[in-house]
Order: C-alpha cells, then sequence, then structure tokens
C-alpha cells in the first residue's frame, strides 16, 4: 500500500463497519490498494460451518467466477498448503486462504504478472482475518437472545437488501430462477401457554419452534424471531407451489412435535413473494394480512397474499386475543 504503508487506515475502516454490506466494501478497498495486481475475487463462506458454499464477494471482478464445486477445491487445498501459487497463460494465480477459528472459510484469488512480495502476501491474509473476525462479530449482534435466530432490527435490512436484489430479476420468471419470498409465522394460542404453564415453558416453545423452522428450511434462507412468539421467513422457492410446500412441510412438522408438558401446537402462516423493492412495511403488511387469513380459517395452515380478497378482508375473530 504505498499510501498507506502501516496499514492503519484499512485497520479502522474494516473494524469499524457495523452492517454487512460496508464491511465487505471496506474489504474490497483495501485489497484494491495493495500493490502488484489489479485482478482479484474474494470467495467467503460467512456461514463459518464446513461443507456449506463459499459465494464470490465482488461481483464485478474481472476474473471469471469459479463454479462452487471449483472453489471448494481450492479451499481444501490451500487448507492443506496454506498460500498457493500458480503459472498459467503468462500470469501468476496466487491463492490465499481466509481462516477464522483454525479453519479456512474462504479464498482470495489474485491474478498478476509477476509472484507477489511476501509483505504484500502476509498483509493480504492478516486483511481477510481480520475481516473474518469481524463478521462473526457482526453475526452475533444480529441474533436474538433466546433463540439464537435472527433478530427482529436485523430484518429490515436483509428485506431492503432482498428486496433490491429481487428487483433485478423481475423479468426472469421462470422455473430456473429461484424467488424470494417472505413469510410471516405465528404460533396458534400461545397466549394459553404462558397463561396455563408460565412464561418458562412458553420460553421454551418459542426456542422449540425456533429450532424447528431453522431445521426446515437451508441455511442459505434467513429465519427471524420478529416478536414475542412470532416470527419471519426470508427463503427462496422457484415459485409459489414450491414455497407453500415448505410452509406446509415446517406446519407439519410443528403439529407432530411432542411438546414438553403443553403437548400439540400448531403454527399459522402467511406468505409472499418479493419480486420488486417495497418498502418493508408493506411487504410486512401483505404477509401479515395472509397470516390473519390463517388465523380467520381455523389457524394450522398456510396462506399466499394471492388468494386474498383485499376488499373483503376483515379483522381476527374470536375468543382468542392474540399479539402479532
Amino acid at each position: 500500500m504505498a499510501a498507506n504503508p502501516c496499514g492503519h487506515d484499512w485497520v479502522v475502516d474494516i473494524t469499524q463497519q457495523e452492517d454487512e454490506l460496508g464491511l465487505d466494501r471496506a474489504l474490497i478497498n483495501a485489497v484494491t490498494e495493495l500493490e502488484g495486481f489489479s485482478r482479484f475475487a474474494i470467495y467467503i463462506n460467512k456461514f463459518f460451518k464446513p461443507g456449506l458454499p463459499a459465494r464470490l464477494l465482488n461481483r464485478d471482478s474481472v476474473i471469471e467466477e469459479l463454479s462452487e464445486h471449483e472453489v471448494n477445491e481450492l479451499i481444501e487445498k490451500v487448507s492443506r498448503n496454506k498460500i498457493r501459487i500458480s503459472r498459467n497463460y503468462g500470469y501468476v494465480s496466487t491463492y490465499v486462504p481466509i481462516y477464522f477459528m483454525g479453519n479456512v472459510i474462504g479464498v482470495l484469488v489474485i491474478e498478476s504478472e509477476k509472484e507477489l512480495s511476501e509483505r504484500v502476501s502476509m498483509l493480504a491474509i492478516y486483511m481477510l482475518n481480520i475481516y473474518a473476525n469481524q463478521v462473526s462479530l457482526l453475526y452475533k449482534s444480529q441474533l436474538d437472545p433466546l433463540t439464537e435466530l435472527l433478530n427482529r432490527q436485523t430484518f429490515d435490512k436483509k428485506v431492503i437488501e432482498i428486496a433490491s436484489e429481487a428487483s433485478l430479476h423481475t423479468k426472469e420468471l421462470d422455473s430456473k430462477y429461484r424467488h424470494w419470498y417472505l413469510a410471516i409465522v405465528d404460533i396458534d394460542y400461545f397466549k394459553r401457554v404462558n397463561d396455563n404453564y408460565g412464561h418458562v415453558i412458553g420460553d421454551e416453545v418459542i426456542l422449540l419452534v425456533a429450532q424447528l423452522l431453522k431445521n426446515n428450511f437451508r441455511i442459505e434462507d434467513y429465519v427471524f424471531r420478529y416478536g414475542g412468539e412470532e416470527f419471519a421467513v426470508l427463503f427462496q422457492a422457484s415459485d409459489e407451489l414450491d414455497a407453500r410446500k415448505a410452509l406446509n412441510r415446517f406446519r407439519g412438522c410443528v403439529a407432530e412435535y411432542p411438546f414438553p408438558q403443553v403437548g400439540n401446537l400448531t403454527v399459522s402462516s402467511g406468505f409472499m413473494p418479493v419480486y420488486e423493492f417495497e418498502m418493508v412495511a408493506s411487504l410486512v403488511q401483505k404477509a401479515d394480512q395472509a397470516l390473519y387469513h390463517s388465523k380467520n380459517s381455523g389457524r394450522n395452515c398456510v396462506t399466499a397474499y394471492s388468494e386474498l380478497d383485499i376488499q373483503q378482508s376483515q379483522p381476527l375473530d374470536d375468543d382468542s386475543i392474540e399479539l402479532f
């Protein structure tokens, strides 16, 4: 780094970031400032678990994107040999591992005319390690303390991010492209659980439902504790039928689960696609309307927003006052 030989500026820039996108940009900017190359691609597994895919961080990289299999092979090689160097077609390829807690969770791919100096290679490793540590700290700050699902504060940011991304694909409505869906899920008659068994058992029910949610959706999906006994899920499906199947699969798992002391419980949900940019409040309102329809239809069911006749939507019926 010619302008910043000590590296203090990029350390401050990376460690002061409070959101994932800002953190990613800070790393990309820091790597860009390294001397001796201009072509690079960063792949990282932000879930910190072996076997899960490492995604390309700098989407505008001029280096051709590698397949998931190719990235996994690279990660395995750098795990054994640390920095790996190869020479192809007149340029040098350098593969720098991204470490976290002793495991390699990603790789920085660099293409240059000459072999990188040891100083630049070591500085790159240092950058990547600090970044990985910050990603971990940021992720932990986004978790609900009871369920370890993502928290409500993280929800708004993630919906905006996904809705903005989805707006780029509004014309790609074919089976080859998986679409994002937002679902709001609520535990039926949860107030009765607290009234009859106390809040300790109520918290245990919330924890167990949260675990079932995590088990029934992919690691790439986003599951939130939205508030109280209510959850939100941002997940991908090929179409509305596929999305309904995923939610019904989870609903069935809950209905069959023997909750300690309480016995059987059910959940209701409402969902809608996230095809184009909308305000978070608007998206949530529509998913909530579908949820209300499920509640009014006897509970223990799944409703898509597309099914609703909005002109005739009714408030919750009945005997049970529930907080949404």
